[in-house]
C-alpha cells in the first residue's frame, strides 16, 4: 500500500505543471466561459506561446546541464533585429527560401559565444550570461532601435510563424526530437550526467566543457527559432521583443520539472509550464488587466516555481531514497 501511495505521490510531483494548467484553465473557464470554453481559444493559447516555448527549451537545456542562461530573452530580440536589418536594408542579399536559416545561424553564433565563455574558458555562467544579456540588449538598440514590419520581410520568412498549423507542427516536431535526443542518445545521457554530478562525470571521461558548450549552442539555436517565430507571429520584430521573456521562461521550465540543481527533468513536462503561462496570460487579457499586474503575476510565478522546485526535489529524494 505504501509503495502505491509513493508512486501516486511521485506521479503528481512530476506532473504538477499539467495539473496546474488544467486547474487554471478550469478557473478561467468558470469566470469567463464565453471566452475560454472554445476550441479555437485553446488552440490560439498554445499557438501564441510557441515563441516563448522555444525560449523555454533553450533555458531547459542549460538548466539540465547544471547551468542557466540569463541572456535567452535579449538574445532572441538581438537575433530578430540583426536578421531583420539584413533583410530590410540589404534586400536580395540572401535568396528568399534561405532567409529562414538566417536567425538560426545567428542563434548558433550567439550560443557559441556563451558556450565558449562558460564551457571552454570556465567563466561563471551567471556573470557571463548577465554580461551577454547586456551586450545583446544594448547591441540591438545600437543596430536598429525601431520596429521592422512584415512588409520588409520575404513572405516565406513570416509565413512559418504566422500560420497556426505550420507553427504548431514545427514546434511539436522540435520538441519530440529534443526529447528523443536527451532521453535515448549518449549526448543526452552525458548532458544529464554533467548536470547532476559534474565531478563524477569528469571521472568517467565526459568532457564537461564540451557538454556546456553544446548546451549553450543548442540554447542559441532555439533562441534563433524563437526570433523567427516571433517575427511571423507579430508580423514584425521590435528591439524589445523577448526582453521580458527570461523570467517567464525560467518559471515555465522549473514548474515543468527541470531541476535547479541540474541533471533532472523532462522537456515534455516543461512545455506544460509554457501552456500554464499561456493560459494565465490569456485569462488575464480577458479581464483587461494592466501590464503591471501581469508582471506582478509572473513575478509570483517565479517565486512559486522556486518553491515548487524545492518541494519537488524533497519529495522525489524522500521517495526514491533506498530504503
Amino acid at each position: 500500500m505504501g509503495t502505491n501511495r509513493e508512486k501516486v505521490m511521485l506521479f503528481f510531483v512530476e506532473k504538477i505543471a499539467w495539473l496546474l494548467a488544467i486547474l487554471f484553465y478550469v478557473i478561467f473557464a468558470i469566470l469567463k466561459p464565453t471566452g475560454m470554453i472554445r476550441w479555437d481559444t485553446l488552440v490560439f493559447i498554445i499557438y501564441s506561446a510557441v515563441p516563448l516555448g522555444f525560449i523555454v527549451l533553450a533555458e531547459s537545456v542549460c538548466l539540465i546541464s547544471g547551468n542557466f542562461d540569463l541572456s535567452v530573452g535579449t538574445m532572441t530580440g538581438f537575433i530578430g533585429i540583426v536578421a531583420g536589418v539584413i533583410m530590410a536594408r540589404l534586400p536580395g542579399t540572401i535568396p528568399d527560401p534561405l532567409t529562414i536559416l538566417l536567425p538560426l545561424i545567428l542563434g548558433l553564433g550567439c550560443g557559441a559565444l556563451n558556450g565558449s565563455l562558460v564551457g571552454f574558458l570556465g567563466l561563471n555562467p551567471f556573470l557571463t550570461t548577465l554580461g551577454t544579456y547586456m551586450v545583446f540588449f544594448s547591441g540591438k538598440l545600437l543596430i536598429y532601435p525601431h520596429p521592422i514590419y512584415g512588409t520588409d520581410f520575404p513572405k516565406i520568412y513570416t509565413m512559418i510563424g504566422n500560420n497556426e498549423v505550420i507553427s504548431l507542427s514545427i514546434f511539436a516536431a522540435t520538441l519530440i526530437i529534443l526529447w528523443f535526443v536527451l532521453r535515448f542518445t549518449r549526448f543526452g545521457a552525458h548532458l544529464y550526467a554533467v548536470g547532476a554530478e559534474p565531478k563524477t562525470a569528469s571521472m568517467l571521461g565526459i568532457n564537461k566543457g564540451i557538454m556546456y558548450f553544446f548546451a549553450y549552442l543548442i540554447a542559441g539555436f532555439f533562441c534563433g527559432m524563437s526570433a523567427l517565430f516571433y517575427t511571423g507571429f507579430l508580423s514584425a520584430i521590435d528591439p524589445y521583443t523577448g526582453s521580458t521573456d527570461l523570467f517567464p521562461a525560467f518559471a515555465a521550465a522549473v514548474i515543468g520539472g527541470i531541476s535547479l540543481k541540474g541533471g533532472r527533468g523532462s522537456v515534455i513536462n516543461a512545455i506544460a509550464g509554457v501552456i500554464l503561462l499561456g493560459i494565465i496570460g490569456s485569462g488575464l487579457s480577458m479581464f483587461a488587466v494592466t501590464p503591471y499586474l501581469r508582471q506582478f503575476t509572473y513575478g509570483c510565478l517565479v517565486i512559486g516555481a522556486i518553491v515548487i522546485n524545492r518541494l519537488r526535489d524533497s519529495v522525489r529524494d524522500r521517495i526514491l531514497r533506498p530504503g
